[in-house]
């Protein structure tokens, strides 16, 4: 291999490189997008609003839904309902009072008082739940996610 040939592969592998960091940059930013009137956002899936917690669903374009890769803007029609299922309602996806509010588009919105879901300082544990049935993986670039000695992973929040 002449040494023309190796530097213009190299120099394509580093093009390649630096193309796919912006490309993730860019998709980070536009999945952690959340209308920030008054939030301040603490972790993926919520914000604290004061006394209370307010759980966003719809701020991805794509998840994992029982091991399937769904984008969610080509599913949206599909989705009747979305629930918080979470180590502060016994992991239930049926409980009314957690079940959120379709607001925009793809967005989903439910706010909670703080002390129904727990005391000052413990860290509870969530999923979202499509449908009452279909639990959605956290994303992978979720810094408030927790896998478990079961093997299952969940959305951490800390009060």
């Amino acid at each position: 291999m002449s040494i023309h040939n190796t530097i213009f592969s190299r120099s394509i592998f580093l093009l390649a490189t630096i193309q796919l960091c912006f490309l993730f940059k860019y998709e980070l930013q536009a999945q952690a997008t959340v209308s920030k009137s008054d939030q301040n956002i603490a972790g993926f899936g919520y914000a604290e609003k004061g006394d209370s917690v307010e759980f966003i669903f719809g701020q991805q374009k794509k998840m994992i839904v029982s091991g399937v890769e769904v984008i969610l803007e080509k599913r949206m029609n599909e989705i009747n309902q979305v629930n918080v299922a979470g180590d502060f309602n016994a992991w239930n996806p049926d409980v009314a009072k957690f079940q959120m509010k379709k607001v925009d588009g793809t967005l989903f919105t439910l706010t909670v008082n703080k002390s129904a879901i727990g005391k000052k300082g413990e860290l509870r544990q969530f999923k979202f739940v499509l449908n009452h049935k279909y639990w959605v993986e956290p994303p992978s670039e979720a810094q408030n996610k927790f896998t478990g000695k079961d093997g299952y992973t969940n959305l951490t929040l800390r009060l």
